[in-house]
């Protein structure tokens, strides 16, 4: 009997829903509904809540987020048949597109009715399934103009125990994600410049830098040279 029990929690845990794409962009008046599409790849059917929410910063490598009515998605919440794929509409409701641009969390939440003996008896005498949270799949919304760019750079530099501090801010139009795949980052040291590895890079946790936001970064794992005789870093975007 516990050998059942176990298998029917662990195929619980093995389902999974899955949302496509998982970044999408709203960059002309022309273009004001996106659709995402979130299929159930299982053999059991799944409840669904689909929500969007503004995100106002990334600061402390924490994602800032409240609820807002300039995004519309439909529908928010269903039940995909096994196998079965729903497109949702999404629509920006503003009535011209930002300055700077404005970024959205799509967040694909998978619930489950729990049968377990945790049911509670209606004042009808009918039984009421609770229901419980799974699974969340996340994705982005960019809005902005078609010509918005991101312009990083480097500021308020310290050196602690922990490594090298700095903060990047960004005085563009548009956000940007400046880890190493996007940005090569230069260390400069007695009149010399080192360009630093992805093993210096390492743990930084680069987090996306919103349009007219700054966020701290640590580098540290400096292994090109030490923290303490870097006197100046800058960084540079990847062509």
């Amino acid at each position: 009997m516990k050998k059942i029990i176990l298998l029917l929690v662990a195929s619980k845990l093995l389902f999974a829903i899955n949302l496509v794409p998982m970044t999408e962009t709203i960059d002309s008046k022309k273009t004001k509904n996106i659709v995402f599409k979130v299929a159930n790849p299982t053999n059991e059917p799944v409840a669904v809540d689909f929500s969007v929410l503004k995100v106002l910063n990334t600061q402390n490598n924490q994602e800032k987020r409240v609820a807002t009515n300039e995004i519309k998605a439909y529908p928010t919440q269903f039940i995909l048949a096994p196998k079965e794929t729903k497109s949702v509409r999404v629509r920006y409701m503003g009535s011209k597109l930002p300055e700077k641009e404005k970024v959205y969390r799509v967040i694909a939440q998978e619930l489950d009715i729990d049968v377990s003996d945790k049911k509670e008896d209606t004042s009808d005498g009918k039984i009421k399934a609770q229901i419980k949270m799974r699974f969340s799949y996340e994705g982005l919304i960019f809005v902005h103009k078609a010509d918005a760019k991101a312009q990083l750079s480097i500021e308020n530099i310290n050196k602690s125990a922990n490594g090298l501090q700095f903060n990047v801010k960004n005085s563009g139009t548009s956000s940007a994600l400046p880890n190493i795949a996007n940005y090569n980052y230069f260390a400069q040291s007695q009149g010399k410049e080192f360009q630093l590895t992805q093993n210096d890079l390492k743990g930084a946790e680069f987090r996306r830098v919103l349009a007219g936001e700054s966020n701290q970064f640590t580098l540290a794992h400096l292994m090109t040279l030490s923290a303490q005789k870097v006197e100046n870093i800058r960084l540079e975007k990847k062509k």
